[in-house]
């Protein structure tokens, strides 16, 4: 009878295991949460395993090309994240290893942390010969948050929001003027562009200049580029007032309105995203699609008031190096484009550069011509990375947003210097990649920050700081310094406080700059 007894004990436990067990699982998954439904929010087929890992997809490299997500539940906690591509732009993990994003992750929408242990693998290893592969392809990282909300994405977001914000911020400044070219096709929204000069001066004598961002939706930093260039323009140095007073710039940071609105690719065929196009491939193309006639019809609008555009400068921001490609000219402008892309690659040494040995049908630039004969035109790759080639480093390493702003300052001074105007004697320094070496420690364990010092007027650093909680640490360097390429700066910290946040501070001793200039990054914290 007692041993009955012991028996129905043990089959009530196992049958309260089985029902409730599900449920604690569940319980379990449920710690951590993840939301996709926001502007730009994309998660494919996503599954949380356990307590600790999140996979996706399988993706399709030509539809779902960024993932940007918010995750609930998460502080303190290690999770793993798997993404499997169907297919990728590349087959040849050495060309995925030299130039290809990684992931960010913010707790406040403005400062990134930047995943350090970023893996690209081919999903079946025994297709790998050398460093090319067949098949899918895995990209996998892990991460400790260090708050229990955060924000998950390949790059930082630049949306359709983020251009509305900023005209509404500019509406109000006498030297901008806003518009729009049209409607986009599906979701109804301006395509936005910013006419940006110093109007007390007569326009007939002033150059003119045509910035177009985000062809491709996933061109984040095309978007990141342009409002650098814009902020610049609007900042007040000497050099920025000497450049509106001679110029007009038409500036469009993103023209994928639709795309990414609805978080394509490239611009959907109907509304549910059943079929694509590529766009930027129909500027050749007598029917052409709506945002590509748009921005036809504006050239020519142009054109009617009898303004000629200089330069064409498109910015993108794909899985290439980064990069300036020559564009499109007449024969007469050889030489001037050599010009621009010698003064290009002198203030952004970091590019790489491509020409084009014929005209392409495909790009903007080659229609452009034909309204704007006398212009040159550029391609700008705007990629969130520095080359280990260029580093002569192992491995590459990540930039953010503010980077890329910094890029777009350099862009319009070296413009500044092609049309031969007036610039100040010193510019302010530039500082890159501005990171630290983990993301949490033990309290008292050392971590090291570090960042890429440049100076476009080759002037020897007079300061190199990381402001780490509020305090002053001095970085340096062990090198002899070429200040015309970009030189290695750092500074050793013992974790002291549960969490560290912190920026830069440069200096040649003329002028100063502070990165990023308006928020704190947030650094490691301490982990028992």
């Amino acid at each position: 009878m007692e041993k009955i007894k012991i028996i129905l004990r043990i089959s009530i436990m196992v049958i309260l295991c089985l029902c409730f067990a599900p449920r604690f699982l569940l319980n379990l998954r449920a710690n951590i949460s993840l939301d996709a439904n926001f502007e730009n929010g994309a998660a494919v087929d996503y599954k949380i395993t356990g307590t600790d890992t999140i996979s996706f997809g399988p993706l399709s490299g030509d539809k779902n090309t960024w993932y940007s997500f918010k995750l609930k539940g998460v502080k303190n906690k290690k999770v793993n994240f798997v993404f499997e591509w169907k297919k990728d732009r590349f087959q040849d993990l050495a060309s995925i290893w030299a130039c290809k994003d990684t992931a960010m992750v913010t707790y406040d929408g403005k400062g990134y942390e930047i995943v350090k242990n970023t893996i690209f693998a081919p999903k079946d290893p025994s297709t790998l010969s050398g460093t090319t592969y067949k098949g899918n392809l895995l990209q996998s990282f892990s991460h400790v948050f260090r708050e229990d909300e955060a924000l998950v994405s390949y790059f930082p977001p630049w949306t359709n929001t983020t251009l509305a914000n900023l005209a509404e911020r500019l509406k109000a400044d006498p030297r901008v003027t806003i518009d729009s070219i049209g409607n986009s096709k599906f979701k109804n929204l301006p395509i936005t562009y910013f006419r940006i000069t110093d109007k007390s001066v007569p326009d007939p004598a002033k150059k003119k200049v045509l910035i177009v961002g985000r062809e491709d939706s996933y061109e984040a930093g095309g978007s990141w580029v342009a409002e650098g260039m814009i902020k610049f323009l609007l900042s007040g140095d000497t050099d920025s007032k000497e450049v509106i007073k001679n110029t007009v710039f038409y500036i469009f940071p993103l023209l994928s309105a639709d795309g990414v609105a609805m978080g394509t690719t490239n611009y959907p065929l109907d509304p549910k995203g059943t079929g694509f196009v590529h766009f930027p491939d129909q500027w050749g193309e007598e029917s052409v699609y709506n945002e590509v006639r748009l921005m036809k019809d504006f050239w020519n609008k142009i054109k009617g008031k009898g303004e000629e555009i200089d330069i064409l400068l498109t910015n993108h921001s794909d899985y290439n190096l980064p990069s300036f490609h020559q564009g499109d000219f007449a024969k007469e402008n050889r030489q001037n484009s050599k010009k621009l892309l010698k003064l290009l690659k002198a203030n952004l040494p970091w590019r790489t550069t491509a020409e084009f040995g014929k005209a392409n049908k495909g790009f903007m630039g080659n229609s452009f011509l034909n309204v704007f004969p006398k212009a040159i035109t550029f391609q700008g790759e705007n990629s969130f990375v520095m080359t280990a080639e260029y580093l002569k480093t192992e491995k590459p390493v990540f930039r953010r947003n503010e980077d890329i702003m910094q890029d777009g300052e350099l862009i319009v001074r070296s413009i500044a210097k092609y049309f031969e105007l007036k610039a100040d004697e010193i510019q302010p320094p530039y500082f890159m990649a501005g990171d630290v070496d983990k993301n949490n420690g033990k309290k008292g364990e050392a971590v090291k920050f570090y960042g890429y010092y440049f100076d476009a007027n080759e002037l020897p650093a007079a300061k190199v700081e990381a402001v780490i909680n509020g305090k002053h640490f001095a970085m340096s360097t062990g090198v002899d310094a070429n200040y015309m390429k970009s030189v290695r700066f750092t500074c050793d910290y013992s974790l002291a406080e549960p969490v560290t946040d912190y920026y830069f501070i440069v200096s040649n001793g003329k002028k100063e700059r502070r990165i990023p200039g308006e928020y704190n990054l947030p650094g490691p914290f301490i982990v028992d």
